[in-house]
């Protein structure tokens, strides 16, 4: 019989020793026995009748019991949500990245084909493929990046690179980019802006992923030709962006969950398969992190705004 070291296999499960249930086991057989002792001899001492000593034994013993068991199986409902987390993590990014791959897989064999039989217009053709290329690779590598941010706030491990920076440039070319591919999906967006701004001090790199987070999320899930306002302006010490869409909404009892890590509203999942479900659990880390508050309202079937203000670099 194989004996395991429950202080190495709490520190491998990465838990403290008091919710650990391998130490909270041996804890509880420790204490048991000793209580077990005490309690006896103390009952025996102030009760002459050994009846009620016993009774006194066997309750004291039962309480410790309760308490000591009830946190034992929290641990172990932990080590249960563990394991279904993953399981939801395996399926969730197997499915995620089965569609750039096979945008890959279709755009090179078509590709290939328009090598081998040239037509009138190749180059446009290349250029479509090439384009298509590039924009399944960069949702590759964002999705690869957001995972890898899940990890490190799990870990406590993520550095934030902050810089001076304007938002107003960046909010500018995300919604030039977005605006594309809305009109592919009869959608508007408007943005409404202050003409000057001051900097802020963050992480540009990933501001840029929360702001392009609510943007694919209101392309996503704005259906039937609808609109999108972006918003990017000062509010006393903070500059404020927000995105709002004419979308499916998010169900009010569920709301309470849009932060949560691979939480997706049940509405959305009838229109749209695909979405981690981390992606908003990651912006509220980093803006948080960046000394910020993000937040949304929504209403089923009218829309919904998220947003999010970051404090202005003193000067």
């Amino acid at each position: 019989m194989k004996i395991t070291n429950p202080l190495s296999e709490c520190k491998k499960l990465g838990w403290g020793l008091w919710q650990c249930p391998p130490f909270l086991f041996l804890v509880m057989g420790f204490i048991t026995i000793v209580a077990m002792v005490i309690s006896s001899l103390f009952a025996m001492r102030v009760f002459p009748e050994p009846e009620i000593a016993a009774i006194i034994t066997a309750t004291g013993i039962a309480i410790l019991f309760l308490v000591i068991g009830n946190v034992i199986v929290g641990g172990f409902n932990r080590l249960a949500e563990a394991s279904r987390m993953k399981s939801q993590f395996v399926s969730i990014i197997s499915h995620q990245l089965r569609t750039p791959s096979s945008i890959f897989k279709w755009t090179l064999e078509a590709l290939q084909q328009t090598l081998r039989e040239p037509q009138k217009h190749i180059e446009n053709d290349i250029n479509l493929y090439i384009s298509n290329l590039q924009n399944a690779s960069q949702r590759m590598i964002r999705l690869v990046n957001t995972l890898l941010d899940v990890t490190r706030i799990e870990s406590q491990t993520i550095v934030l690179q902050n810089e001076n920076f304007s938002l107003l440039p960046v909010a500018e070319r995300l919604i030039q980019d977005a605006t594309y591919h809305a009109q592919t999906s009869h959608i508007t967006i408007n943005f409404e802006k202050d003409a000057v701004l001051p900097l802020v001090f963050a992480d540009r790199t990933r501001i840029i992923m929360v702001m392009e987070t609510f943007l694919d999320n209101a392309v996503r899930y704005t259906l039937n030709a609808g609109s999108i306002t972006a918003r990017l302006n000062r509010e006393g010490a903070f500059i404020r962006f927000s995105i709002s869409d004419t979308g499916v909404g998010i169900p009010i009892l569920q709301q309470k969950n849009i932060f949560q890590k691979f939480f997706r509203a049940s509405n959305i999942t009838q229109f749209q398969t695909e979405g981690t479900g981390i992606d908003l659990f990651v912006s509220k880390y980093i803006i948080e992190k960046s000394g910020g508050t993000i937040g949304f309202s929504s209403q089923e079937n009218k829309g919904s705004t998220f947003w999010f203000i970051l404090p202005i670099i003193k000067t």
